[in-house]
């Protein structure tokens, strides 16, 4: 194996059957030991996150996954897999919670959290409600009333208030989405084995539960309070997220899987020879496309950005 690093970039949505194209391009590819991922994705299926992590980790001893862009929910689970984070100034990760279907709405997703969110409002309302019921029951009859009757009349006024609710949630939609949630920990807990750059626990409890909503941006900053090794994206590194453009920044609908490791070898190279970061890059990057669905067309050009001119990647 050479001393060098093989680099690939991952631009689009994490789903299974393209996993199995994205592990064998890898295996085409391999050439080190050592290994950068360029990670874009909105995220998708942890199964398939949860393969090729573990993929990666079988075969490689040091594994950097660059945080270019956009890299939510399942693209922060493949990035546990990692033995360090390396983020851009737009680089941001997501929570992990499950997203689902919305009953009797398919085409609509929601986070796993939100019925586990309802019935802790719900609970904590309805507690509050009847505390401040006997409370003013009692304080307001100057005594008269005992604090027996008082708390009768406060359960009634809250199964008045809240039984309709209540008696909208399904126990078995409750349970299901408890059992969907508890993937993303398990599969989470389980990558983060190897290289153990969680810095516990209860960051995977964080990760999972604790953040507000599914789009919350976990930054560099961030991030070092949930993992280990986490560090800012070098000159070198930031060159190669410019030449291949906005794929790294913004995911594309379909996934685009890359082996770019020629051109940060470029990179590399004229920032040595020239003692700067103004080096540009020619030629051609190859193409790692996947086959399966994620790739619509085997025969079209894809365009990745380098500065003013573009390189285009050839049909796969």
């Amino acid at each position: 194996m050479s001393d060098t690093r093989d680099y690939f970039l991952y631009s689009g949505p994490m789903e299974r059957l393209v996993d199995f194209d994205v592990i064998k391009s890898i295996s085409e590819n391999q050439k080190s030991n050592a290994v950068t991922l360029i990670l874009c994705t909105a995220g998708g299926s942890p199964d398939a996150a949860y393969k090729i992590g573990k993929y990666l980790q079988s075969k490689y001893e040091d594994i950097s996954i660059l945080i270019s862009g956009i890299c939510k929910s399942a693209g922060t689970l493949l990035a546990i897999s990692a033995n360090e984070l390396v983020f851009c100034p737009y680089g941001e990760l997501g929570p992990l919670d499950v997203q689902m279907s919305k009953q009797d709405n398919l085409m609509s997703l929601e986070s796993g959290l939100n019925i586990t969110e309802a019935l802790s409002m719900l609970e904590q309302r309805s507690r509050d409600t009847f505390h401040t019921a006997v409370r003013e029951v009692v304080s307001g009859s100057g005594g008269v009333v005992s604090f027996a009757t008082a708390a009768h009349s406060a359960a009634e006024l809250i199964e008045s208030m809240y039984a309709p609710m209540f008696g909208q949630i399904d126990p078995e939609e409750v349970g299901s989405r408890s059992r969907a949630m508890r993937v993303g920990e398990y599969y989470g807990t389980r990558l983060n084995l190897k290289f153990s750059n969680l810095r516990d626990a209860d960051s995977m409890v964080t990760l999972s539960r604790n953040y507000p909503s599914h789009g919350f941006v976990i930054d560099e900053h961030e991030a070092k309070s949930l993992f280990n090794r986490v560090r800012p994206a070098t000159n070198e590194e930031k060159l190669l997220i410019d030449a291949l453009g906005e794929a790294c920044r913004f995911p594309k609908p379909q996934l685009e899987f890359l082996h770019v490791s020629h051109i940060y070898e470029e990179i590399n190279k004229g920032t040595a020879a020239n003692g700067d970061t103004d080096h540009e890059i020619a030629g051609e990057a190859d193409q790692g496309k996947p086959n399966g669905r994620a790739s619509s067309s085997r025969t079209r050009k894809n365009k990745v950005s380098s500065g003013n001119d573009s390189i285009e990647t050839g049909p796969t």
